[in-house]
């Protein structure tokens, strides 16, 4: 008892939830509705349809393709036109002017401060190098006069 009521239980919520059979029947009355009851005449008058659409589709398709073929060279002369004013408007502002006094001296100065500033910089550099070889040398000095005072050979 207690295994049929769990089995019957456990059918519930497919009983609850299943609607096919709910579904194939509306389609069923919506078919006897459309076809028997109309006699075919909305059948037909979508085929009707479809014929016009499609006779449509191909004529306009083909006017289409011509007017647009003739739009389409139209703006491509058009968009050609003004490219070439727009590159004759661009040649005539890119002429070229004479920096100012002013500038041309402002250079002047920046590239002599560069060379002064070059030129103290190799100057520090052999400094550099000066110093670095003398303190060798003494280094030099140093050790070969510690090796003659300990009497040490090479």
């Amino acid at each position: 008892m207690i295994s049929q009521v769990g089995r019957e239980l456990y059918k519930v919520p497919h009983r609850i939830l299943d609607h096919r059979v709910f579904v194939n029947g509306e389609i069923d009355t919506f078919l006897d509705k459309f076809e028997l009851k109309r006699n075919d005449s909305e059948v037909e008058s979508l085929f009707q349809v479809t014929e016009i659409v499609g006779s449509l589709k191909y004529d306009l398709s083909e006017r289409c393709i011509t007017l647009g073929n003739q739009s389409l060279t139209e703006l491509a002369t058009a968009v050609n036109n003004l490219l070439n004013g727009v590159e004759t408007l661009l040649q005539k502002a890119k002429v070229e002017r004479e920096p100012s006094v002013e500038l041309q001296e402002a250079r002047r100065a920046r590239e002599q401060r560069k060379a002064e500033f070059m030129n103290n910089l190799k100057h520090n550099y052999q400094r550099i190098d000066n110093s670095f070889e003398e303190k060798e040398e003494e280094i030099a000095e140093l050790y070969s006069d510690l090796q003659l005072k300990l009497n040490i050979s090479k």
